[in-house]
């Protein structure tokens, strides 16, 4: 029987804030910061780029072409990628953070951006599991999942990061994770 792996508090808000960045990275959205000092009764924090969505979010019901479309996911999978991270690190914890469904939690902030651009509560809750899949997807790949974990690490340390800094630990565990890659070969 493998033992099962526990996580203290910090270490989880350091891979949830680490998902979030690392999503966003990926989706071309832009992080300010990240943060797990605590404050008003959260682990941590994200500060992402949200002007865009901000200025589109009202017009959803009305324009649901490309542009709206593509920003809302793409915000949508950035909430989830905290989870997903988590879920990713200990499974075990999957049920613990689909349970978090609370007003200002992330999974009622990207039901609420969905429900803004569809017709249907059901539309809402399916399009939310097909964007977790998609998450949970580029969480899985290797080396997103190398940048999460040497974000986490570098988020233990310091606990807070400005956007370059962060940048700069993606970028450079995204090259270090390609020259290991290429090295093997």
């Amino acid at each position: 029987m493998t033992p099962k792996n526990t996580y203290d508090r910090r270490t989880l808000a350091a891979y949830h804030e680490a998902g979030h960045a690392v999503i966003a990275y990926d989706q071309g959205v832009r992080v300010h910061g990240i943060s797990i000092v605590p404050e008003e009764g959260r682990m941590g924090h994200i500060a992402i780029d949200t002007l865009l969505l901000n200025r589109l979010v009202p017009t959803f019901r009305t324009n649901k072409g490309a542009r709206n479309r593509f920003t809302m996911e793409r915000h949508v999978m950035v909430l989830q990628g905290g989870h997903a991270a988590v879920r990713r690190l200990d499974p075990a914890r999957n049920a613990e953070a689909a349970a978090v469904d609370c007003e200002g939690s992330d999974r009622t902030i990207a039901m609420g951006l969905l429900q803004a651009f569809t017709n249907s509560e059901t539309e809402a809750q399916r399009y939310y599991q097909w964007l977790d899949a998609r998450t949970d997807g580029i969480v899985t790949n290797p080396m997103r999942w190398s940048q999460i974990r040497t974000l986490a690490k570098a988020l233990c340390e310091q606990d807070q990061l400005g956007a370059r800094k962060v940048r700069e630990i993606i970028r450079e565990a995204g090259e270090e994770w390609v020259s290991t890659q290429n090295a093997a070969r």
